[in-house]
């Protein structure tokens, strides 16, 4: 079981898993105290249940044992990411033989030729500089770098750009670039009283073949579905999971109206307008030719061939190296609002999705959706198209098949262009950008020095940074009604909760002169995105920010790569190049593993692998999800200037209950001031892999480093003090940490450095306002609560923002709040991993 696929299924289908892991789903229930007036309590005795008091496990094979105080079972790091699925009932994605794959019948030819892998080049290291100039360097700079005595001297079989360019050439592309010249007939009367004609030329691959080459790509054997499924939270299936598009009903629908053994290949559509050059605004280039007939005929003429292989099907070699009966067929026509409208045939006046009337658009009321049978042009807004590009593609709903646009209608629409603008009118500009300026920092965050009110630029970076910190940000400087309460996104039921919460308050805006009236496209969209989602699975596979980003790859860098003289044959030659480079490179991927006799695929997790602490011994085979530098910058520093420089005024009597706790009384060397210590600036630990958010692991960065004076041209580092979650079994914790160090000898063998936290109040009490958790600082006996603790107990960095009245106060800033605000909002929002975990 390679794939979280085949390990999902194989859960769903074996009675054993099934209840192991509704087990781990019966799991306690924390609940919430009611009781919140002791929540304001600053005086919190942790005795019993303090972070302090963890019970220290390890995955070392070393000898720490004698640290325990008793066993602690094992939790999975996700249990709440269970997964059980539904099979498709049918025969779907019958075997019709097997043949050797792409990557397959290359080797064969290198076998037959007698050639090395690195063919046409001679050896890997001339392969690595081919695809470094392919990708970084143009003809006329390539022709002297290659030039170079150096270059030259090192044996390299290419002297210039031409003989180089010959061995790129000769590697595989994909498909063939063809063109073909359109005769368009304008609406502009000459002088010879004609109507004006030009020529126009469509360039274009065949979509068919385009599939044929995906489908049939041995790098996605372990990540393509031939059936779809219909996957569930839970075992009793009632809670549907929608992310990947074979879980959707669409997949499900359509294979249900296909032949037995059939194969369905979602094509997903794309299509815009860039400007090529920076300076020039006459050079454009688009997928396809603008203009509403043009458009359409060009896109006819381009997907021509899928219309009968959607009905017939096509034999084709799958990554796995199965012939399958595969039917491509329309999917998804990822566009903003005004090319949807382009698509639909209808008036940027209309929603293309349904016929709601266009001053209705403000309103939360279901609509009939539209339909291609018997449409009504003018009654329902459309453009007269002669022969729609679509109307001759099987199975295919042009309506249903256009996807939210996250990017326009959510983050740059509804985000910056009203809700923000909504916000700053009712807050004021310079409230607004104070806040920003003073919010404290985050692995990742953009900090707006200057507040936001400067950016001339937006893009959706700016928009998503934002996001993550807007509703805590606002709390305290308007009304409690605009801070629509939000209890979850993870289910599409909330979504909808959610958007009727937004219509039920909207009228507040109304009442405090913000709007007029909520007739906006972009909202009314909003209304379309669950029933997409069901359809074809989770919105963000169809972000209109995918493509946009490929004008770069695709058209602009073609276009600076040519003489910007017959720029377009050059910019598909170019492609086809590039295209080239990576089908080798994805062959040597594949092909250099079965060179060494190795299986490909992944050998674990970074979260198991080895990390080396200092000196070797100390950390015999410990596996950990933390990284630290193996030689702490910092040797010897006193606890006098700990106490100082990291503000760890109770960092003596914290390390001595430590040690007690773990080494017991009798055993311990009791610490005293003239003990020094080795010190880091900051330590990183793993974040993911979690299905649910999406991601890959990765590495959040904490730190914990004290003021910096000036040095040289190298300006001022002001302290940093990051706050972090913790786990004591199920229950989090918030603290900050103040110092990370290694435990001098004399004090016995510690496997994991450690830190000096200072403790934040239990999550327990949220505002009502925005839904977020309330935390102060933790004190015992009127003095700050902190312990010692093992940095192999760090979860993940904690984001807090200050809470603040109508005004910030004017003394908050980003490197002081955290010291000086008296109790904070724990920010779920800051990603979907805490989001989860907290809501």
């Amino acid at each position: 079981m390679p794939t979280v696929s085949g390990v999902m299924q194989h859960v769903s289908q074996t009675p054993t898993c099934c209840q192991l892991w509704m087990k781990v789903l019966e799991g306690p229930v924390i609940a919430e105290s009611a009781d919140e007036e002791n929540q304001d309590n600053q005086d919190v005795d942790l005795d019993t249940t303090a972070p302090e008091d963890w019970y220290y496990t390890s995955d070392h094979d070393g000898t720490l044992d004698v640290y325990k105080e008793e066993d602690v079972d094992d939790i999975p790091d996700h249990p709440s990411e269970a997964r059980f699925t539904e099979q498709f009932i049918g025969l779907a994605a019958k075997i019709l033989g097997a043949q050797n794959t792409l990557f397959e019948s290359m080797e064969a030819v290198e076998t037959a030729k007698k050639e090395s892998m690195w063919a046409p080049f001679r050896t890997e290291g001339e392969w690595e500089l081919a695809r470094f100039l392919m990708k970084n360097i143009g003809q006329t700079k390539m022709d002297e770098f290659l030039k170079l005595n150096i270059v030259r001297e090192s044996g390299v079989s290419f002297e210039n750009a031409r003989s180089f360019l010959k061995r790129v050439d000769k590697l595989r592309t994909g498909p063939a670039w063809t063109c073909e010249i359109i005769d368009v007939c304008g609406d502009i009367v000459s002088e010879d009283g004609r109507l004006k004609h030009e020529e126009v030329e469509l360039w274009r691959h065949d979509p068919v073949e385009c599939v044929r080459e995906l489908m049939g790509n041995p790098a996605f054997r372990d990540v393509m579905s031939y059936v779809p499924e219909r996957a569930y939270a839970d075992a009793n299936g009632e809670t549907h999971i929608y992310d990947e598009m074979w879980t959707g009903n669409w997949w499900w629908d359509v294979q249900s109206k296909l032949p037995e053994g059939a194969v369905v290949a979602p094509v997903i559509l794309s299509s815009d307008k860039t400007s090529l050059s920076q300076f020039s605004g006459d050079k454009k280039a688009w997928p396809s030719v603008a203009g509403y007939r043009l458009f359409h005929h060009s896109m006819a003429l381009l997907l021509r061939p899928l219309a009968n292989a959607g009905r017939e099907g096509r034999e084709m070699i799958c990554a796995d190296g199965y012939i399958r009966c595969v039917h491509p067929i329309l999917a998804a026509y990822i566009a903003d609002f005004p090319k949807q409208c382009l698509v639909a045939c209808n008036k940027e006046s209309q929603c293309p999705c349904c016929l709601v009337q266009s001053n209705k658009r403000g309103d939360l009321e279901d609509w009939e959706s539209r339909c291609m049978a018997d449409t009504k042009f003018d009654a329902e807004g459309l453009h007269a198209v002669f022969d729609p590009f679509w109307k001759d593609l099987p199975f295919t709903d042009i309506f249903a098949c256009l996807t939210p646009d996250i990017l326009h209608q959510l983050h740059k629409g509804i985000f910056h262009d009203h809700l923000v603008q909504w916000c700053t009118s009712i807050v004021g500009e310079k409230e607004i950008d104070t806040r920003f300026q003073a919010m404290t920092r985050y692995p990742a965050l953009r900090h707006f020095k200057k507040g936001i009110s400067s950016v001339s630029q937006w893009t959706s970076t700016e928009h998503k940074e934002m996001q993550r910190v807007f509703v805590g940000l606002l709390a305290g400087a308007v009304d409690d009604r605009i801070l629509l309460q939000r209890h979850t996104d993870t289910t599409l039921a909330a979504m909808e909760e959610s958007l009727k919460t937004f219509h039920a308050h909207k009228h507040v805006l109304v009442e405090l002169g913000v709007r007029e009236d909520f007739n906006v496209p972009k909202i009314h969209s909003m209304q379309h995105y669950v029933t997409s989602i069901r359809a074809l699975g989770s919105a963000d596979g169809y972000n209109t920010e995918y493509p946009e980003r490929l004008h770069i790859d695709y058209a602009k860098d073609g276009y600076r790569a040519s003489n910007k003289r017959d720029y377009v044959e050059q910019m598909a030659l170019w492609l086809q190049r590039q295209e080239a480079m990576y089908y080798k490179s994805a062959y040597l991927a594949w092909r250099k593993p079965r060179a060494v006799g190795l299986e490909s695929g992944c050998k674990g997790n970074a979260r198991d692998s080895e990390t080396h602490i200092g000196d070797p011994a100390r950390s015999a085979a410990v596996k950990a999800h933390y990284k630290v530098a193996k030689i702490p910058p910092h040797h010897q520093v006193s606890v006098n200037s700990i106490e100082s420089d990291h503000q760890a005024f109770e960092f003596l009597p914290a390390l001595e209950h430590f040690l007690v706790s773990q080494l017991g009384r009798k055993r311990v060397i009791r610490p005293i001031r003239s003990d020094q210590f080795d010190v880091y600036n900051y330590l990183y630990v793993t974040s993911g892999p979690s299905v649910i958010a999406g991601h890959s692991q990765s590495f959040q960065k904490i730190r914990a480093s004290p003021k910096m004076a000036a040095h040289g041209r190298k300006a001022e580092t002001p302290t940093r003090f990051d706050t972090v979650f913790m786990m004591d079994r199920e229950r989090m914790w918030v603290a900050q940490i103040r110092v990370i160090f290694r435990l001098p000898d004399q004090f016995g063998t510690f496997v994991h450095p450690l830190a000096y936290v200072e403790w934040f109040t239990t999550l327990q009490r949220r505002d009502p306002a925005t839904s977020l958790y309330v935390v102060t600082r933790s004190t015992r006996n009127r003095r700050c609560n902190a312990s010692i603790i093992s940095i192999d107990r760090i979860d993940r960095v904690c984001h807090l923002q200050g809470r603040c009245g109508r005004e910030i106060s004017k003394d908050w800033s980003v490197d002081c709040i955290l010291e000086k605000a008296a109790s904070f909002f724990v920010n779920s929002y800051i990603d979907l991993d805490t989001f989860l975990s907290l809501e």
